[in-house]
């Protein structure tokens, strides 16, 4: 049996993905759609109240406001269409992103405009992954800007036949980390509690880590032995195997060092890399980028030196990416730090 018009409208109206939301010139509501009413937060059906009693008359409906406007600037504007985005608040709590489109409902002989009809669809998700990549790139570019800045410095010194020791260009490394942080949080929507911080599985986080940790260590003081044999003008000559003579008050405070530059190498430079880069390697070449910018941070200890930092960092990467915090690295990172300063492989 051969449907009509008048009996196909109504299911495609039903079942449209998008909210309807039909008006008479006045301002009373006509038709919402079981679509709209659930974008909408709205159980009951609202046919035949003004759109301004049922919406605007309720408590809080200050913070809809941008959402209302839309829809009465196509109420009260006859002359032409209207459309935008406007962030919603269901009477639940949700608060929802809508895209909202309205045109005009015509007379059938199409002279008289009679009521308006409101298209609203949730681009939420939409909305937050391009505020994370306009985020993600506003970070990828204070970054590069600092790392050029100091590599500029450290070119300067080096054509003024300036040797600065190793301490100085260490705290300018974290001054440097420190303002990049601050502008980051000052720029985007950005919190330090959110990235990194959380520890959820703690046998999963520290147990491989510590294991990490032993065996780098075990690394460092085979490799001194090894090059004390085969290249001994490596080290200070006369200087003892483990010198605890070359120990300052940077290395008090390490541990805070350690915690400003893992959290911004990885939970900020690693994971807003992660959402500039699109496709499965993503999370790859978030790593490998991540690594080799901080590596190259460490130029004025030398290529080997740098290379090693490369790498390490590099692993502390995979970590993060699998284990989602920052704790377990932060261990990682200073003893490996540490052990490197104490066997003289840094000064």
């Amino acid at each position: 049996m051969t449907q009509t018009v008048s009996e196909i409208t109504p299911r495609i109206l039903r079942d449209m993905r998008d909210g309807v939301l039909t008006l008479d010139m006045r301002g009373r509501i006509l038709y919402l759609n079981e679509q709209g009413r659930a974008l909408l937060g709205e159980p009951q059906d609202l046919t035949g109240q003004r759109y301004t009693e049922a919406f605007l008359g309720r408590e809080g409906a200050e913070e809809n406001d941008a959402f209302h406007q839309l829809i009465l600037d196509a109420v009260y504007d006859k002359e032409r269409s209207h459309s935008g985005e406007a962030p919603y608040r269901t009477p639940g709590g949700e608060t929802r992103r809508l895209r909202l489109t309205t045109s005009f409902l015509r007379s059938e002989d199409g002279r008289e405009k009679i009521g308006i009809v409101a298209l609203f669809s949730d681009v939420t998700e939409i909305a937050r992954l391009n505020q994370q990549r306009r985020e993600a790139s506003i970070v990828f570019a204070v970054l590069m800007i600092c790392v050029c800045l100091y590599l500029f410095f450290w070119s300067l010194l080096r054509y003024l036949n300036i040797e600065p020791p190793g301490w100085v260009l260490s705290k300018m490394i974290e001054a440097i980390s420190v303002v990049m942080l601050i502008i980051i949080l000052k720029t985007t929507s950005f919190s330090i509690r959110d990235i990194g911080l959380r520890v959820t599985n703690a046998r999963a986080t520290f147990l491989p880590d510590l294991l990490i940790t032993a065996g780098g260590v075990v690394v460092l003081v085979l490799g001194k032995v090894v090059l004390l044999r085969t290249a001994p003008g490596f080290f200070p000559e006369g200087a003892p195997f483990w010198d605890w003579g070359v120990g300052t008050f940077a290395d008090v405070i390490y541990p805070l060092t350690v915690i400003l530059q893992e959290f911004l190498a990885r939970g900020v430079m690693q994971e807003n890399l992660r959402r500039i880069f699109t496709g499965k390697h993503a999370g790859a070449l978030s790593i490998f980028v991540s690594a080799l910018v901080f590596g190259v941070m460490h130029i004025a200890y030398g290529l080997p030196f740098m290379v090693g930092a490369t790498l390490l960092l590099g692993v502390l990467g995979v970590f993060y990416h699998k284990q989602g915090n920052i704790w377990g690295l932060c261990i990682i990172h200073y003893v490996l730090g540490e052990v490197a300063t104490f066997l003289r492989y840094i000064i």
